[in-house]
């Protein structure tokens, strides 16, 4: 099996590199047939690496030894069920998946692009295309995952301790799936751009397509991974500005931006060249984060895939952004958008001013990420940069980008006058306003965190003020209620749809509001017997139950917890010591509610009784992860295909023939 999953990838790739070369001929050459041909090459290999996928699969669940990335990653105390998570413990194994994502997604991608941009499609296929041939070189010429042993050994080294978590089996794929996918929607507006078609905004339904699909997916993953960082690294938290976490936000916020500029540039024609340069920056800070995580320049607390490859993405990184730059050089005269910016209070207006904040935000973070590494250089000392750093400069500027995410939709296109201003925003103000004296009443009076809530309040009134008036308005024409609001959301999903995913970002923005500036925390020692104290809460430490395994020692802690007198239950906290990798692996016991989190993770456990314990109590961290099934709804939502009235349908196809004629 191993045999035929390394004579497959050597297939692939031969085959990607000729897709490759025969689209980019093709196009340039305008031989259809040879474009053609390097398109059903590319069609070929999502099966081409299905192989090497299985194979090395099936030698992690047969525990073979002899292949070298299954012996550095498994051993025979692992559970098969872990199998999965361990192909992409290391750097082989992860890049043999991130090929794969890649050549299924170009495949789908090329697929749908065929039948609406042929003109677009032979460069399409060559960039993304010449992608995986960059994958494939590094695969089998550094990281070969199915390469074989000299001698077999008797036992593997075991997979890393913290990533034996369920959080592991999703987040880890879907954020090197979002990396990855940034290719799509960045082949397509490159391909538009270099067969001179980029200013006729053909292109633009398919990358916002896939720059949505491709940002929740990125957003997904972040989501995820917080979740992860909160239930077993032991901190209480769920962000800690760590250079892993920031490779994958980097590229989410440049593709945030470029999501919203499409929408722009579909309504307007506008930000042409604005949106090539965007999604440039997006598909260059997706590599720098691959740089990041293989080449480990720079001190994280879990990158488990750190090699000394980084030489090589980051050549790939300056090779493709060089070569895009020369390519908007060339065709930046076809890209003049028709129309101009008409007035400073218009939506076009504030969807810019957004587009600039997430660029400094990004900015500001790869200055933050990349700083230990010019340090090191100029001083011989590696001086990293904290979260305080991160939360003071970028602070500000995400909490102003939540406020123009509040009063963008509410202003109109082209231009607004003062009364429109007023009149879109009186509410919402209002809403703040009340906001912040309830808050204040309530006791809650720091400043920065009452002026958040407050934006918060004025956002969530804006998007329910317009979904009001828009059923009001149905309403008048004879719609019953219920009927005239699920007609209003069906007749313009991309825009309503918006406005849920909006609403999940304030969730979103609440619980990180509450948990970073209301947050207690305090570590104790306690003995069976012992109760503690923490804002409300009591707690008796009941005891330890210890369990010897093969390649760990687990501990679990037994506590009883009282909130006013009622007793909540019973929370068993839980620390695994591997003797093998000298680590640690704690996962917290959690009681959530939508008001506060009760938390509690142990830190070590004495032979003579004591036990050591972080206790927190974390509030409206709960709203943070409910806000992830309800943007998730909101993208597909937006998304969803809508079926367009028969004489619409009539009208556009007459346009088409006319136009063809």
């Amino acid at each position: 099996m191993v045999e035929i999953g390394q004579v497959s990838l050597v297939i692939a790739a031969l085959v990607a590199a000729y897709a490759a070369l025969a689209s980019f001929l093709g196009a340039g050459l305008r031989m259809t047939d040879l474009s053609t041909s390097g398109r059903y090459a590319a069609y070929s290999l999502p099966l081409l690496l299905a192989a090497p996928t299985v194979s090395l699969v099936n030698a992690f669940v047969g525990r073979d030894f002899s292949v070298r990335y299954v012996a550095e990653n498994s051993n025979l105390a692992m559970p098969n069920a872990y199998t999965w998570v361990a192909m992409y413990a290391g750097n082989a194994g992860s890049l043999l998946f991130l090929a794969l994502v890649l050549a299924v997604t170009s495949a789908i991608a090329l697929r749908g692009l065929s039948r609406r941009m042929p003109h677009t499609t032979a460069y399409a296929s060559g960039i993304l295309m010449l992608a995986l041939t960059f994958f494939m070189v590094i695969i089998l010429g550094f990281a070969n995952p199915l390469e074989r042993l000299p001698i077999t050994p008797a036992d593997g080294q075991g997979i890393n301790p913290l990533l034996v978590h369920f959080g592991m089996f999703i987040h880890p794929p879907v954020q090197m799936t979002g990396l990855v996918m940034v290719s799509v929607p960045f082949s397509i507006a490159m391909g538009a751009m270099m067969a001179g078609r980029g200013g006729r905004d053909e292109w633009v339904d398919q990358g916002r397509l896939w720059g949505m699909i491709t940002w929740l997916v990125l957003t997904v993953g972040l989501m995820l991974g917080a979740w992860w960082a909160y239930t077993i690294l032991g901190w209480g938290g769920y962000w800690a500005w760590d250079p892993v976490e920031n490779s994958a936000l980097m590229p989410w916020l440049a593709m945030t931006a470029f999501v919203h500029s499409i929408m722009v540039q579909k309504r307007r024609g506008m930000f042409r060249m604005w949106n090539i340069v965007l999604i440039i920056t997006a598909f260059t800070l997706a590599q720098m984060g691959m740089f990041i995580n293989r080449g480990g320049p720079v001190p994280s607390v879990h990158s488990f895939a750190q090699s000394s490859m980084g030489w090589l993405f980051l050549s790939f990184m300056t090779f493709t952004l060089l070569a895009s730059l020369a390519a908007f050089w060339w065709r930046a005269g076809t890209l003049k958008s028709r129309e101009g910016l008409d007035s400073i209070l218009s939506r076009e207006s504030v969807f810019l001013t957004q587009n600039v904040l997430f660029l400094a935000v990004a900015l500001v973070t790869l200055w933050g990420t990349v700083f230990p590494i010019f340090s090191e250089a100029a001083q011989d000392e590696t001086v990293t940069v904290g979260a305080p750093f991160f939360n003071r400069v970028n602070g500000p500027l995400i909490l102003t980008l939540v406020v123009l995410m509040g009063v963008g939709p509410l202003l109109p296109w082209r231009r607004a006058s003062r009364a429109n201003v007023v009149n879109a925003l009186k509410y919402p103000v209002a809403a703040g306003v009340a906001a912040a004296a309830v808050l204040m009443l309530l006791g809650i009076g720091r400043p920065v965190a009452v002026t958040a809530f407050s934006v918060c309040a004025m956002v969530v009134t804006g998007i329910l003020s317009e979904w009001v008036r828009g059923t009001m308005s149905r309403r008048r024409s004879g719609e019953p209620t219920p009927l005239a609001f699920g007609r209003l959301l069906l007749r313009n999903r991309p825009r309503y749809g918006g406005y849920v995913v909006h609403l999940a970002i304030v969730m979103l923005a609440v619980g990180a509001i509450g948990s970073s500036f209301y947050s207690v925390q305090r570590d104790m020692v306690l003995r069976p017997g012992d109760t503690g104290n923490l804002d409300g809460y009591s707690f008796r430490y009941l005891g330890v139950e210890k369990t010897f395994f093969a390649d760990r020692v687990e501990e679990v802690a037994e506590l009883v917890v009282y909130s006013g007198g009622s007793r909540l239950g019973t929370m068993r906290p839980f620390r695994a010591f591997y003797p093998d990798f000298r680590i640690a692996s704690t996962r917290g016991a959690i009681r959530s509610t939508p008001a506060e989190d009760f938390y509690i993770v142990p830190s070590e456990f004495d032979e003579d009784g004591r036990a050591v314990f972080r206790v927190l109590v974390n509030p409206l961290v709960w709203w943070m992860w409910a806000s992830g099934p309800l943007l998730f709804v909101g993208v597909v939502f937006g998304l969803w295909p809508q079926r367009r009235p028969a004489a619409e349908t009539l009208t556009a196809r007459a346009l088409a023939q006319a136009a063809r004629a």
